[in-house]
């Protein structure tokens, strides 16, 4: 699908009508491909002499293949976190590309930023006055995004916390451990978008003069990068303290269910051979048919399994 974006009333950038149409009249300041058919990729290469990137090319890591300049363009690609809608997040790589005055984006996720008209990092892309300034306020919109994300994380880290480790409390252990799965799995992604936001802004920082992208957005937008990954590292950290105290809690509970059977268990014993010596059968046996001879069982029978259950207190076996 492709998204066209011009400079509309008041220099506020808003998305064309017909992309087309907006495609081949130029004077685009930022045009959006989201999830390219064959036909779109021809189309936007051919209005700006360029060759974007494939699925392929753009999910490459190396550095060589992520940023680089051909024919007076420059080639920007990260890996950012896409939109959530249902489920867990999803990532993916997504690639700039500046050519002239236009910012061309090759994405097949869908990044909060990137909506115009929503947030606060959108009022800065829709004063954009050409490719450069979008691309600034996208990579913005982006790392405010993340830092948002984390310190929602960071919330719900500390309530389970709260949770696990409130004395006399009843977590739900199970339920727990998917939390901290979860909270996991996003602290990940966050991380790795933030590496590659790094690489990208340390590349870009050198280049980008020819292009005009503000330096001094650009290396401020490296600081905050840099802020954030550290606290992402300490948030994996306390996610992973949390996941060890949390199997440490479950395996004491697994501890206590096993001692409580294995008192139950050592309890029965007695009783048990008790009752098969007094069921034996031989005729040489002749007090055990006494009168007497039930009492005596089952009073054999309590004061062993009392008896034992007294050693195991004396001895703290529970």
């Amino acid at each position: 699908m492709i998204t066209v974006y011009l400079s509309g009333e008041q220099g506020k950038v808003v998305a064309a009508a017909d992309a087309k149409a907006a495609l081949a009249a130029g004077g685009a300041v930022w045009i959006d491909l989201f999830e390219p058919t064959t036909d779109d990729e021809r189309a936007v290469e051919a209005a700006l002499a360029i060759d974007a990137p494939t699925p392929l090319e753009r999910a490459a890591l190396e550095e060589s293949s992520r940023f680089y300049e051909e024919n007076g363009a420059l080639f920007l690609t990260a890996t950012l976190l896409g939109r959530r809608s249902e489920g867990a997040f999803i990532s993916g790589p997504v690639t700039f590309i500046l050519k002239g005055r236009v910012l061309l984006t090759v994405r097949s996720v869908q990044p909060r930023a990137f909506e115009i008209g929503k947030g606060r990092a959108s009022a800065r892309i829709e004063s954009s006055m050409d490719g450069a300034a979008a691309l600034t306020a996208l990579l913005e919109g982006v790392v405010e995004r993340i830092a948002d994300l984390l310190q929602e994380s960071a919330k719900e880290a500390h309530a389970l916390s709260s949770r696990v480790f409130t004395p006399g409390g009843a977590p739900q252990l199970s339920v727990e451990l998917r939390t901290i799965g979860r909270l996991g799995a996003l602290s990940a992604m966050a991380h790795d978008s933030l590496s590659s936001l790094q690489r990208l802004a340390a590349y870009a920082a050198h280049v980008c003069a020819p292009y005009g992208v503000d330096p001094e957005r650009m290396a401020a937008l490296a600081r905050d990068i840099e802020q954030l990954e550290r606290v992402c590292e300490a948030q994996q950290e306390q996610l992973t303290f949390l996941l060890d105290a949390t199997l440490g809690l479950v395996g004491a509970a697994q501890n206590t269910a096993l001692t409580a059977i294995s008192i139950a268990t050592i309890l029965f014993v007695p009783p048990t051979l008790i009752a098969s010596i007094f069921g034996m059968n031989f005729e040489a046996m002749t007090w055990f048919k006494a009168a007497w001879g039930p009492p005596v069982a089952f009073t054999l029978m309590a004061v062993t399994s009392f008896g034992l259950l007294a050693v195991a207190r004396w001895r703290r076996w529970f």
